[in-house]
């Protein structure tokens, strides 16, 4: 893989979100950033799989940057397989199998997963609000446009990768930020590397202006 003499930045948003999960981060970098749109997986693709289109589509080379929002995160440990980033930033997510709540890793074991009703996936309430601890009247509206535009196939096949995901290296040169209060993604506190007290799976909403600063910190150690 051809690296990149100016290395560009790329984010990847969680399952069912859009690039306006990053809305509210406000970057000092110069360079550019690359909000990536989730590409149609086939329906039996793996995440590995799926994550070889997305570099190929995108372009994306050694040197880069990825930033990865909860199953986004996901993504972007999976494409360290493939290239070799300058830096990764990890957002309320995960870097192995073993960060993940234990309830999900018994679900992919078991098959739960499969009753999560489809017809669900794609409807905003008071239960979703409380999972991303949404309390903003201007944040639940922006996320209930967001999750009726989510595709629900895509969500159900992401739920799947989430709850069977086996990796269990964690790529070098990665960072995690993660909030004490993250109801989706629990805390895994010895994995993570600034912990943000009260912060919910919503960093990046709730929390930008302490996540952006963090982020800023990284990015010129990094280049």
């Amino acid at each position: 893989m051809t690296p990149n003499k100016k290395p560009r930045i790329f984010f990847f948003t969680g399952l069912g979100a859009d690039e306006r999960a990053f809305a509210f981060l406000k970057l000092k970098t110069g360079y550019q950033q690359i909000h990536v749109a989730w590409i149609e997986p086939g329906k039996k693709e793996s995440l590995p799989d799926y994550c070889r289109r997305l570099v190929e589509k995108y372009d994306i080379r050694d040197n880069d940057i990825l930033v990865g929002l909860s199953f986004g995160g996901l993504v972007a440990v999976e494409i360290n397989r493939i290239v070799k980033p300058s830096l990764t930033i990890l957002i309320s997510s995960a870097s192995t199998r073993g960060e993940l709540p234990a309830l999900y890793r018994i679900a992919g074991k078991t098959g739960l997963y499969h009753l999560i009703p489809k017809s669900v996936l794609g409807k905003p309430g008071r239960l979703k609000y409380y999972l991303f601890s949404l309390k903003k009247p201007e944040q639940r509206k922006l996320f209930d446009e967001i999750v009726r535009g989510s595709d629900t196939d895509f969500v159900q096949w992401a739920i799947r990768q989430v709850v069977c995901w086996n990796n269990d290296v964690r790529p070098s040169r990665l960072f995690k930020l993660h909030g004490t209060a993250d109801r989706i993604m629990p805390l895994h506190k010895p994995s993570t590397d600034f912990i943000i007290p009260g912060g919910s799976h919503f960093l990046t909403w709730e929390n930008a202006a302490e996540v952006s600063e963090i982020m800023d910190r990284l990015l010129q150690k990094a280049i």
